[in-house]
């Protein structure tokens, strides 16, 4: 017969114990956690990206060379970069678990599986950026230039 099972009290202490050890658990999973961030730059190094491990974006780094982008050149790179680095996230952050948790658990698949299902690949980045297909000018004279109209106004 198991002497803790006879006993009351020592059935509570080792049940304490066990629940002390799943918080401690806890709250070490909750500071890697809290630490886990990734980083991505775009093809040309213009635009990074910081996300932490919710995906949310912590930093974001533009040099003077993406400032000379047109608008939508520069918000496709930002969130490009701010996709391939979520997409990222789970990888990083079973690393940062597999120590605590271990790699094969039932709740590190649980985990991981939140995060691949948050934050799939992105798809392929065009490496050609996008050209506008129409004039500039927001005037509209259906493409006609009068000030260099011979006929005048």
């Amino acid at each position: 017969m198991n002497p803790a099972a006879a006993d009351p009290d020592a059935m509570m202490r080792q049940w304490n114990e066990q629940i002390q050890a799943k918080l401690k658990q806890a709250d070490e999973m909750k500071q890697v956690a809290n630490a886990v961030s990734v980083t991505q730059r775009s093809s040309d190094g213009s635009v990074s990206v910081t996300v932490d491990q919710n995906g949310i974006v912590s930093a974001l780094d533009l040099t003077d060379a993406a400032l000379r982008k047109q608008p939508a050149q520069l918000s496709g790179e930002i969130l490009g970069a701010m996709r391939t680095a979520q997409a990222q996230i789970a990888a990083k952050m079973q690393e940062a678990m597999a120590p605590i948790i271990g790699g094969d658990s039932a709740t590190m698949d649980a985990l991981m599986g939140g995060y691949h299902e948050r934050f799939p690949e992105p798809p392929p980045v065009d490496p050609t950026p996008a050209r506008p297909t129409g004039p500039v000018d927001d005037d509209d004279f259906g493409g006609h230039n009068f000030a260099r109209d011979d006929k005048g106004w």
